[in-house]
């Protein structure tokens, strides 16, 4: 009688890695950074302590590849990339809507760079910003098609600007909670872009 051999399946470190990350990302979520340990991780990864550090060096080695993995700029990016309108003001608008309907979607998005403002410093967030640079200038420079409409900023001043009205509008959202009638959020955003496009002033 011949005998078969059944062959063993080799494990797949690519795919070890990508468990550990998901799992780790869940639970920085739920926990915070410093309320989640390695030993979590690894129960809610199914593997081994020592499988993690065959990966990871440590929890902060492991917070920068979940950061990799779940940072909000290629999402956003691609929101700003797929906006028209065919002046600045339209332009703005259409990417207010897009950016918010996105993080909407993922608000893990935003506790993910909760995280790292409170527990790093905002390091992972700069040190991901580069790779999404082109793209942030190719939007300032769609903004700046026509420049009679706009005053002289920098495209570090528009996008700064831009960015930092509509994380306000996610965060204060988390922090305060969002309206119980959808149309209040509609018209909280809109208010938000105009004060984007024109400020507080009436002159």
């Amino acid at each position: 009688m011949t005998e078969v051999k059944l062959e063993k399946s080799k494990p797949n470190p690519t795919r070890s890695r990508q468990q550990i990350v998901s799992a780790a990302h869940r639970l920085f979520l739920e926990q915070g950074f410093h309320g989640t340990t390695m030993r979590q991780i690894a129960k809610e990864s199914a593997m081994a302590l020592g499988s993690l550090y065959n990966h990871f060096v440590d929890k902060d080695d492991l917070f920068r590849a979940v950061f990799e993995a779940y940072n909000p700029y290629p999402l956003l990016l691609l929101a700003l990339e797929n906006s028209q309108g065919a002046n600045a003001e339209e332009l703005a608008r259409t990417a207010a809507r897009r950016l918010v309907t996105q993080l909407n979607a993922r608000p893990d998005l935003i506790k993910l760079v909760f995280i790292d403002v409170v527990e790093f410093q905002g390091k992972h967030l700069r040190l991901a910003w580069p790779q999404v640079t082109p793209g942030m200038e190719k939007f300032a420079l769609k903004l700046k098609r026509d420049p009679s409409a706009l005053r002289p900023l920098s495209n570090d001043g528009l996008l700064r600007a831009f960015f930092g009205l509509f994380y306000t509008f996610h965060m204060t959202e988390m922090l305060l909670g969002k309206p119980p009638d959808p149309d209040s959020q509609t018209a909280a955003l809109q208010e938000l872009t105009e004060v984007y496009l024109f400020g507080i002033m009436t002159k």
